[in-house]
């Protein structure tokens, strides 16, 4: 499936909600730079990286765009767009500009995502409309649930995102030697990223001294056990997230720790499938904790695509322990599945996370790298 046939499917799934609900026009704002621009980024990847822009939706097939002027050329030869205005890059502008692109429509027929505008926007927006913006009239809700099922142009983006971050990852561990400083790996890890493609990192990444005390980023020693949790971003705005621990030197203390890691992750996976919730999975995760010897977890996991914790998604489980995580699982979900593994009697900590694609039989596990990376 390529990104233009992905796209239709999701602009036409919104719209049709829209209409079910008595709306023909929709209309999605990117506010500023990374905020929260995931439901604006879903139905136009223009979105990624940029700012001051309107989409406005029709249900007879017109897309219009408010964009900065110096975007507007490029936008008008995407062919995307059926008009596109260009505005100055500042928000009484936009939403001058959203106002003239919602001339000739009807203002009662009309709704908004209104997860990515700040209530200050919303509130100068509904003034400079004549439109009350409030929550009878917000779509999010539907976005929020479409994007929890991926289709196939989006699982094979974020394995784009995971194979970026795997090779940054085995770079890392090739790196890892007593005598190195953790911080300057974590900024070869984050430079590397970028370096093989990724537009950016998906969150702030993480090296971690897991024996022992917990210390902060510096000097490796001979018995240190390290992990790492890292994902990036690619340019169409999905997201990776995985983790993986690995000692400098294999004792029998830490290999016997290790083994019993890698095969409460081989084993809770088995359980991620359509129909069990985020509850039963965490329980399940706890008594695979219990038998191996390892300290309850409070959580297990999370949704993830165009954020890389997508617990914006009202109608989406993730693992928890709270009742809004009791809903089942659905196919074609994204899941990470990083359950903590602590053994408090040894003192030692893992991070092992992989991504998982939900299904109607067996769970899909997305990420390639082995769990025992260099033992």
């Amino acid at each position: 499936m390529k990104l233009e046939e992905s796209l239709e499917r999701r602009i036409k799934g919104v719209l049709k909600e829209a209409q079910r609900r008595g709306f023909e026009t929709i209309v999605f704002i990117n506010e500023v730079i990374n905020q929260n621009p995931g439901n604006f980024v879903y139905v136009c990847p223009d979105g990624i990286g940029d700012e001051h822009q309107t989409l406005v939706l029709n249900a007879d097939g017109d897309r219009i765009m408010v964009a900065p002027h110096w975007g507007a050329k490029r936008l008008e030869e995407s062919g995307r767009y059926s008009k596109v205005i260009p505005i100055r890059q500042e928000k009484s502008h936009h939403m001058r500009g959203t106002q003239v692109a919602l001339t000739g429509y009807n203002p009662d027929r009309v709704c908004f995502d209104l997860s990515t505008m700040s209530a200050q926007f919303a509130h100068g927006l509904s003034e400079t409309l004549s439109i009350a913006i409030n929550p009878k009239k917000d779509i999010s809700d539907h976005v929020f649930t479409m994007r929890s099922i991926k289709d196939d142009y989006e699982v094979e983006e974020m394995r784009s995102a995971i194979k970026i971050t795997e090779e940054v990852v085995k770079e890392l561990i090739d790196a890892s030697k007593p005598g190195r400083n953790t911080s300057d790996l974590k900024k070869s890890l984050d430079a590397s990223m970028i370096a093989k493609g990724a537009i950016g990192p998906s969150f702030d990444s993480t090296i971690s001294f897991t024996r022992g005390p917990r210390r902060p980023y510096g000097i490796i020693e001979p018995k240190d056990i390290l992990s790492v949790d890292v994902g990036c971003r690619v340019n169409s705005g999905y997201c990776s997230d995985m983790g993986r621990t690995w000692p400098m030197k294999m004792d029998g203390e830490a290999h016997g720790f290790l083994n019993r890691a890698v095969t409460a992750q081989r084993e809770g996976i088995r359980n991620i499938r359509e129909g069990i919730t985020g509850n039963e999975v965490l329980r399940k995760a706890n008594k695979i904790n219990e038998e191996l010897g390892f300290d309850p977890a409070l959580r297990c996991g999370h949704q993830v695509g165009l954020d890389v914790h997508d617990y914006t998604m009202p109608l989406a489980t993730n693992f928890g322990a709270i009742e809004q995580d009791a809903q089942p699982l659905k196919a074609g979900m994204t899941v990470t599945y990083e359950p903590t593994r602590v053994d408090s009697k040894l003192g030692i900590r893992s991070h092992i996370e992989d991504i998982v694609l939900v299904t109607k039989g067996e769970p899909v596990l997305l990420n390639q790298m082995p769990w025992n990376v260099n033992w």
